[in-house]
């Protein structure tokens, strides 16, 4: 490739906004330990290699890549996504790139499949223009994922687990100057700032992971094209994940299901969020047996985002308040207590 359009995003929302991301940690109460091994190139799990053609489309791409993923998990076949039906929905057309929280939103309503919005080797323009029809939008809505969790920055333990334990792809981002983005990308500039109008930031899919020259090593497939790197997949060492990532997480289908077994438990405090403790751990197994916490999720401890909407989703159900809007939404004080503990006490 021999021009490149940075298209992963800089997030400039608020500390507020930030904190409405869901993480892994408040779902996952311990990470699989990783079993590292040499894996010959053979070996590396690969799919189909993308092409964003000097666009600055990556994060949808990569987007696209995990979702297709998802779905040969689910039914033993690749499913291509449309990247032009997701980009064209940006918040900041017709600029290039676009945010993490923006791709996410699109997810969650669906993308339609590549062969009704073609969009490979596309530039920016092609892929505004190319022509999504409602009936093509409705196609993809049967393939929303509605949900994604964020992982810490700088872990290549914590993406290697991620695909060892569900074997899904993973979105990671990366900066960089071109040069430094080999087929075993380096770091030549130490001091490179993320925020520099020079930089590359980058968005990847993590499918596999090694040991190569004693080193953990993240295997990745870019969206350049199968001349680029080795066959369009890149070797991330731990000492370029540690220096140059700056954003992980990917896409997850909750359950609210419900569970038989209800819990008995007194809530005597008040929680909120970024609270951690028993009565916390506690909430989540009441409001997972009553359909809010997801099922296919660990009860932590840790009340974040996750929790605070399932808290919210409780207290309108059982009619403790009437609105989102209410300040007390998502906060378990004295009303939403009474209310638990009538039901769990």
């Amino acid at each position: 490739m021999s021009t490149f359009s940075s298209g992963a995003a800089l997030d400039t929302r608020t500390d507020v906004q930030k904190q409405k991301d869901w993480q892994q940690r408040e779902v996952l109460a311990s990470a699989a330990s990783v079993q590292w091994a040499e894996k010959p190139q053979s070996a590396w799990r690969t799919f189909p290699i993308f092409n964003q053609d000097g666009s600055g489309s990556c994060v949808m791409q990569s987007q696209c890549k995990e979702m297709g993923i998802m779905r040969y998990l689910t039914d033993g076949r690749y499913v291509h996504f449309s990247v032009a039906d997701g980009y064209q929905r940006r918040a900041n057309k017709p600029a290039p790139g676009m945010g993490s929280d923006d791709a996410r939103r699109i997810a969650a309503s669906g993308i339609t499949l590549e062969l009704l919005a073609p969009s490979q080797n596309m530039s920016d323009a092609d892929l505004d223009a190319e022509t999504v029809e409602p009936y093509k939008r409705e196609v993809g809505s049967v393939f929303a994922v509605p949900n994604h969790l964020a992982l810490p920055i700088k872990n290549i333990d914590a993406v290697a687990s991620t695909i060892q334990a569900t074997r899904k792809g993973v979105m990671v981002w990366f900066y960089f100057l071109i040069d430094e983005w080999t087929a075993v990308p380096t770091v030549k500039y130490p001091a490179l700032d993320l925020d520099a109008p020079s930089v590359a930031r980058h968005s990847v899919t993590a499918v596999d992971f090694t040991i190569q020259n004693g080193e953990k090593c993240l295997i990745i497939e870019d969206s350049w094209g199968t001349s680029a790197g080795i066959a369009g997949q890149r070797v991330i060492t731990e000492r370029f994940f540690n220096a140059r990532n700056w954003f992980a997480d990917y896409l997850v289908n909750f359950a609210f299901k419900g569970t038989p077994a209800k819990p008995q438990y007194f809530f005597g405090t008040s929680l909120e969020l970024n609270d951690q403790n028993g009565d916390v751990k506690a909430l989540q197994d009441c409001l997972r047996y009553d359909g809010e916490f997801p099922s296919n999720a660990d009860s932590t401890g840790f009340f974040g985002s996750i929790t605070k909407k399932a808290v919210g989703d409780y207290q309108l159900k059982h009619g403790v308040i009437f609105s989102s809007a209410d300040p007390g939404y998502g906060r378990v004080g004295p009303k939403t207590r009474a209310a638990l503990n009538t039901q769990f006490a």
